[in-house]
């Protein structure tokens, strides 16, 4: 993990992160090795993680993610990439929202997340809103992936989650933020993979949030 001129305020303990002003890298990297301490399989796994907040005043800021990662091997999909999907009523910022648990699986992939923080760019020109201080915000996520027939043979269910081989999956929406100052609440549409079953094109999550 990279992060230049980062600010934290330390304790006797532990250490906060207070950010920096620069993007943020972060390179994960598994080895596994089959026959040490057990193991069944032998694969590598690179992940690679840039974050950063890009200022546009007096419109707001972009806090945006981008993410790419390669699994070599074949594994079971346990050891693949899970993209994380969230079937809750919260608001989970590092997931995507109206994907279903366990739905999509790649053993390489990218994916990009951005949400725009509007700052009451909108809201405090109505008079009658100004005074609660509600802030804007949108966003998009996107992901596209593969999964090889290699993998996808090795599975004893392959009927369990899908791949992203056709076209990347993405999910737009848009919240008010700073309700009460402690509450946010998003509207999220799914916008591809709709023939998927058991799926929501529209839903509203819920999340506690703190800005100072």
């Amino acid at each position: 993990r990279f992060a230049y001129r980062e600010k934290f305020v330390a304790g006797k303990v532990d250490r906060i992160s207070l950010g920096s002003e620069h993007p943020i890298i972060q390179i994960n990297y598994t080895k596994g090795i089959k026959g040490f301490l057990e193991g069944d399989f032998d694969y590598q796994k690179l992940s690679i993680r840039v974050d950063d907040r890009l200022k546009l005043n007096p419109f707001g800021y972009t806090y945006w993610v981008l993410s790419a990662g390669k699994t070599w091997g074949k594994v079971p999909y346990p050891l693949l990439e899970i993209h994380p999907g969230n079937e809750t009523y919260f608001y989970d910022y590092a997931a995507f929202n109206m994907m279903n648990f366990f739905e999509f699986v790649s053993d390489y992939y990218l994916s990009g997340f951005a949400t725009h923080h509007f700052d009451g760019f909108f809201l405090d020109k109505i008079p009658l809103l100004r005074k609660l201080k509600w802030r804007e915000v949108a966003q998009v996520k996107a992901v596209w992936g593969q999964l090889q027939n290699s993998n996808l043979n090795l599975q004893a269910n392959q009927s369990l989650f899908y791949s992203l081989n056709k076209k990347p999956y993405v999910e737009a929406g848009v919240g008010v933020e700073n309700i009460f100052k402690i509450l946010r609440v998003d509207f999220l549409w799914r916008m591809s993979y709709l023939e998927n079953p058991n799926i929501s094109k529209f839903g509203i999550r819920g999340s506690f949030q703190l800005t100072f």
